[in-house]
């Protein structure tokens, strides 16, 4: 992990003997190895008598004169070493901090870091001068909190939007309360197989359950409406909820199988990140779409039939003249739906031509 800074005022005496102190503070917490920095370097020396070379430290420190200041800047700058590992021409100076390796891959990192942070950014308001901070241990706290906090944005969004879909569809609580918790359960599902294969949570496995939310929903949308559908033909509920597994569990299956095949063929990538993710989503498709199929049907079983007069908007709302038009398009207007498809087909090829694949080492 590394510090930086650009100023010419570096060795200006205030502003170095802030620097060392920084690199002094780092260098006394808990899990930190060494820290090198323009107050803080070693050179080689020769030892004659074991015949080998020997690191030994440049004295730094804190300094009281611009006599001192002046002699650790020429020793700085006669070391050509250092150029380009602690400092360069332009004013920049690094400061390179080295973990120790036994919480360098744990979470104990994490208020190590935060402390590190907090010190670089009180030297920076003590001095107005920029600190800049990374490194890989850096940049994968960074990110292990945004996918923490992407996920819970993620799913409590994808949630917020299932259960918005399914209000405008049956307009009833229990309609929009019960497929949501049948929904959750499927992600507490994905959520367990992650921990049961022993995989954590990145930034693809993080978009697992907010994707169980929008696969699962439409297994639960086409079961209450083909259950509405039955149930306006004589009443029967145990007749309506019969039928409505029996028809709609094929059209289902078809379709979060070839979900899950999709997913499952990430596994063949030789990816560890795409393996982990295209092997849990695809099995936790099935699951979910076994959870709505099982529990859906009992769960209304329990629950009064709606009356057709709570079922009206279904037939004479706005989404059944959407429909309607849309239906009488596909059926006299062919030749534009295909024109218009070639043209967006066009559009998205030239768009596909122009990504710029990157890949980076915290990927």
């Amino acid at each position: 992990m590394v510090i930086g800074i650009q100023s010419p005022e570096i060795f200006k005496k205030e502003i170095y003997n802030q620097w060392v102190q920084l690199s002094n503070d780092i260098q006394k917490l808990k899990g930190i190895k060494a820290v090198l920095s323009s107050g803080k370097i070693f050179q080689l020396e020769k030892d004659t008598v074991a015949q080998k070379f020997v690191l030994k430290a440049i004295p730094g420190g804190l300094v009281k004169t611009d006599a001192e200041m002046d002699s650790i800047k020429n020793n700085l700058f006669n070391t050509p070493f250092f150029e380009g590992l602690v400092y360069n021409k332009q004013n920049a100076t690094l400061m390179a901090i080295t973990f120790d390796t036994k919480i360098l891959n744990t979470a104990e990192r994490n208020p190590i870091l935060k402390q590190i942070e907090d010190k670089a950014k009180a030297f920076q308001e003590k001095t107005k001068i920029q600190v800049h901070i990374s490194g890989l241990p850096y940049i994968r706290t960074a990110v292990s909190k945004l996918v923490s906090n992407e996920f819970v944005l993620f799913l409590g969004l994808s949630i917020l939007v299932s259960a918005i879909i399914l209000l405008i569809f049956f307009r009833k609580f229990y309609a929009v309360f019960f497929p949501i918790l049948v929904v959750i359960m499927g992600v507490i599902w994905s959520i367990g197989t992650l921990v049961l294969f022993g995989f954590e949570l990145t930034i693809l496995t993080g978009l697992i359950p907010p994707l169980i939310v929008i696969i699962g929903i439409p297994n639960s949308i086409l079961l209450l409406n083909k259950y509405q559908n039955e149930l306006r033909k004589d009443g029967d509920k145990q007749r309506a909820l019969s039928l409505t597994i029996e028809r709609i569990a094929v059209t289902t299956l078809i379709a979060n199988i070839t979900a899950a095949i999709g997913f499952g063929v990430l596994y063949f990538t030789g990816s560890e990140l795409l393996m982990q993710f295209g092997s849990v989503a695809s099995i936790n498709v099935m699951i979910t779409w076994l959870m709505c199929l099982c529990l859906i049907p009992i769960i209304f079983s329990y629950l009064p039939a709606p009356t057709l007069k709570a079922q009206t908007h279904v037939e004479e709302g706005f989404l059944h003249k959407l429909l309607v038009k849309t239906d009488n398009l596909v059926q006299n207007k062919s030749s534009v739906i295909y024109i218009g498809t070639i043209i967006i087909s066009i559009i998205a090829f030239i768009g596909v031509m122009k990504i710029n694949v990157n890949g980076y080492v915290v990927d």
